[in-house]
């Protein structure tokens, strides 16, 4: 059985009525239609971000327009960057993490419940600093310009020879 709607009235700015005309909702095309998608959007995201998979899902919808975009353009022009493809994919999970990581946690056990969440950044961060430092081996890497690699990668390779020597020493 339906629940019972209520009539909502609300006045709202010009910019925010125009926004709302534009704006693309799926199938809502009325500013009604396009209230209730918004508040069960905003539902969905408030109820499913307590666990990795729907804060996982809620980022990539958050992304997904951006994404598409931009693999649209690098179809159109044929170009390429595995950059840019392993950053799209790295962020949503970075963000997931972080977004669902507290879900769990009770007062009682906060502090290492904070240990968890670095440990978990970390592996992410290093995860995505393996994946950068792949793809400057070569002086051609599959980036929009390949220069970019070569020219930004110096100073991240003089800190890890850094942290080599030192970790020598000890």
């Amino acid at each position: 059985m339906p629940s019972k709607q209520v009539t909502i009235s609300a006045r709202i700015s010009d910019e925010d009525a125009a926004f709302l005309s534009g704006l693309a909702m799926g199938d809502a095309k009325t500013p009604s239609d396009k209230l209730r998608a918004i508040i069960a959007e905003a539902r969905q995201r408030s109820q499913h971000t307590a666990d990795y998979a729907g804060s996982l899902q809620a980022v990539q919808d958050m992304v997904q327009p951006v994404l598409r975009l931009m693999r649209n353009t690098e179809v159109e022009n044929q170009v390429h960057s595995e950059v840019m493809s392993r950053f799209s994919e790295w962020i949503p999970d970075a963000l997931a993490f972080l977004i669902s990581s507290f879900s769990t946690a009770d007062d009682e056990h906060r502090v290492e419940h904070l240990r968890q969440l670095e440990s978990g950044v970390v592996d992410r961060l290093i995860r995505l600093m393996t994946a950068v430092l792949q793809l400057s081996i070569t002086d051609q890497c599959a980036c929009y310009d390949p220069a970019i690699m070569k020219a930004k990668i110096g100073p991240v390779l003089e800190l890890s020879r850094i942290i080599i020597e030192n970790s020598e020493r000890k």
